[in-house]
């Protein structure tokens, strides 16, 4: 094959290629406020300037303005995605607390809880203690309630007094005190505080995946969760003051 027919073949346009083109043209000939209406097209349009082997100034100022828009783009994307789970989240925990106040009793809010928080929330890990004492004396069946006087009330004192959730990893104590076999405790996780009349808690949710909960991330609705919990839990404990 000769330089001459190879370079016809590269060159060569689809057919149909003119008869589009020309379409092109007269529709822009016709609506010239074409670009007007639609802007944004023009940041994606590349128009070369004749300057020789020279970038010319009009060349890079869209180049530049080109890739402007497409970081935009993205940012807005990102955002877009962020308040779409950030909605998801907010409805599931609304559910959440629906569910949680039409239990009839604490072993029946625990067991709800925890489901929840590990089917909806991608959990591993997920307990409660509660430093008081049960309204009765059915509900001290289960692990929640620890006493007023537990000891282990000092290992979360500093997140209690701070009256919001802390992210990270948990120390040793901690693990020891809330999983007990520590050979299999969370890598990550997130403590809130608990608070009533008179006594105080600790919810722990914990994760394998020592990236799940970092420190510095968003506790808004996690502090919310530990408000409508305190406020659930409270007329089954006891309150100090009686």
């Amino acid at each position: 094959m000769t330089d001459d027919k190879q370079k016809s073949q590269v060159t060569s346009k689809p057919a149909g290629a003119d008869a589009m083109t020309n379409s092109i043209i007269e529709y822009l000939r016709q609506h010239p406020g074409f670009f007007n209406e639609h802007p944004e097209l023009l940041s994606q349009l590349q128009i070369p300037h004749d300057s020789g082997d020279a970038v010319s100034l009009i060349e890079r100022q869209m180049s530049v303005l080109r890739e402007q828009n497409q970081l935009t783009r993205q940012k807005l994307r990102e955002l877009i995605e962020i308040a779409q789970a950030n909605e998801e989240l907010a409805r599931r925990m609304h559910m959440l607390a629906l569910t949680l106040m039409d239990a009839k009793q604490p072993a029946e809010i625990f067991t709800l809880l925890y489901e929840s928080l590990r089917s909806n929330f991608t959990a591993d890990f997920a307990v409660v203690r509660v430093f008081g004492r049960p309204l009765l004396a059915d509900f001290a069946d289960g692990d929640e309630f620890v006493g007023a006087d537990a000891k282990g009330a000092a290992l979360f004192k500093s997140v209690i007094d701070s009256k919001r959730p802390i992210c990270g990893q948990l120390k040793h104590q901690q693990q020891v005190y809330l999983f007990d076999d520590t050979s299999n405790a969370p890598t990550s996780g997130v403590m809130v505080p608990l608070a009533g009349d008179g006594w105080s808690g600790i919810m722990a949710i914990g994760s394998h995946d020592p990236e799940r909960f970092q420190p510095g991330m968003g506790v808004d609705l996690l502090t919310n969760l530990g408000e409508i919990l305190s406020l659930i839990l409270k007329p089954w404990v006891i309150s100090a003051k009686s």
